[in-house]
């Protein structure tokens, strides 16, 4: 029997609800226990921990120098150098061209970074606080550091930089009483001093240069004024920078001379002068002050 074309809309209607129950059916779990809502871990969110960059050494150079241990840096941040006191007004004259002539306008190596006070290292690696204090341009003014303890000790002892004249005075013995003098008889004419020693001391060695130091001695009967160290290299070392004396080199011939600050070396006392130099370390075999020749020590 043929239906008509009402006929066909209530059969229609009658499907959809079915259809929807059908559904609902299978959300519910389409024979199932219905699944348990997925749980979603949210992880905790900290802030993240940034450790601050570590102090590490870096290089500059000195654009200028205020005192022995006052220099203002290539980034124009003056700073102190540690472990350094402040000059003696006796000595501040010397320690101030000391400083120049070993850090003005040189690469040093400053650590730490960004700090008032810090310390500096030559282009060689040596410690300039340290070399300062050993040379008697300062005090030390660290207690604790041990080796500049020792060192400050060192110039002590040999009457260095501010612990030798004009800083302290030196040592006078009286010259003796004739015990029978004689007014006919003329006392003699002082002698040349021609009595000196040298301690020859190479300190540090790297590829291609080395560092010394060089201990002058007056071993002879009266004050030395004015001098000039003259030695031979034995070939193709250059002497790059000294302190404490200003020097001249013509081939292997080198002749160190005295500065200002150290014109005069009283009758047993000595002084400290130093140098780097390009070239293999080898210690020369002779050695003559004001022309006369000197001892080896």
């Amino acid at each position: 029997m043929t239906r008509s074309r009402g006929d066909a809309r209530p059969a229609r209607a009658t499907r959809w609800p079915a259809l929807a129950a059908v559904a609902l059916v299978c959300l519910a779990g389409c024979g199932g226990e219905p699944s348990p809502p997925v749980a979603t871990t949210t992880q905790p969110t900290f802030p993240s921990i940034i450790e601050p960059p570590r102090k590490t050494a870096y290089s500059t150079t000195v654009q200028n120098v205020v005192d022995v241990r006052t220099v203002r840096l290539s980034d124009g941040e003056e700073v102190r150098v540690k472990g350094l006191a402040a000059a003696d007004a006796c000595w501040a004259d010397a320690s101030a061209t000391f400083a120049r002539t070993m850090l003005f306008e040189k690469p040093v190596e400053r650590t730490p970074d960004g700090e008032p006070v810090v310390s500096l290292r030559l282009a060689d690696g040596t410690d300039y606080a340290l070399l300062a204090v050993e040379l008697g341009m300062t005090r030390n003014e660290d207690p604790d550091d041990r080796a500049m303890v020792e060192a400050e000790a060192s110039a002590s002892t040999k009457r260095l930089g501010r612990w030798g004249p004009p800083c302290v005075a030196p040592s006078t013995t009286a010259a003796p009483v004739p015990t029978s003098p004689a007014a006919s008889v003329v006392p003699p004419a002082p002698k040349p001093v021609t009595g000196c020693s040298v301690a020859y001391v190479v300190t540090h060695t790297w590829q291609g240069g080395f560092r010394t130091d060089v201990t002058l001695r007056n071993t002879g009967s009266a004050e030395i004024n004015g001098w000039t160290l003259r030695w031979t290299f034995s070939g193709g070392q250059t002497v790059s920078e000294m302190w404490n004396a200003t020097h001249r080199q013509t081939g292997r011939d080198v002749s160190a001379t005295a500065v200002p600050y150290n014109v005069k070396i009283p009758m047993g006392q000595s002084l400290l002068l130093g140098f780097t130099a390009s070239g293999t370390a080898t210690t020369p075999g002779a050695f003559t002050l004001n022309g006369n020749a000197c001892s080896l020590s």
